[in-house]
């Protein structure tokens, strides 16, 4: 078949490439107006905007990595949050020996 001339439309041929264009499957995916995606579909299925290849870090170094990359400052890490809980736990104790003493 000859390649299809944009100034050439007309041409034969260019009724049977807008057929197999048209058959080729379709995404599927729920749109938010509620309809399905008519994109042409991907060899995974998806179009793509509604299933790229990726599907995130397997690895457990990767999902290591991911956790660092969103980490903004810490301060509900299991860590700080141990060490807040040291800190109040020391508070009490003190204001506890604090009253012991005064009470004497």
């Amino acid at each position: 078949m000859k390649a299809i001339s944009a100034d050439r439309p007309h041409e034969p041929g260019w009724r049977a490439a807008l057929d197999k264009a048209r058959q080729a499957p379709r995404c599927g995916a729920r749109a938010r107006s509620g309809f399905a995606c008519e994109a042409p579909a991907m060899p995974n299925g998806r179009c793509y905007r509604h299933g790229g290849a990726s599907t995130g870090p397997q690895t457990p170094e990767g999902l290591e990595r991911a956790a660092r990359a969103n980490w903004k400052h810490g301060r509900y890490s299991a860590k700080a949050i141990a060490f807040r809980r040291m800190l109040a736990r020391t508070v009490r104790d003190l204001r506890a020996a604090t009253r012991m003493v005064e009470e004497q």
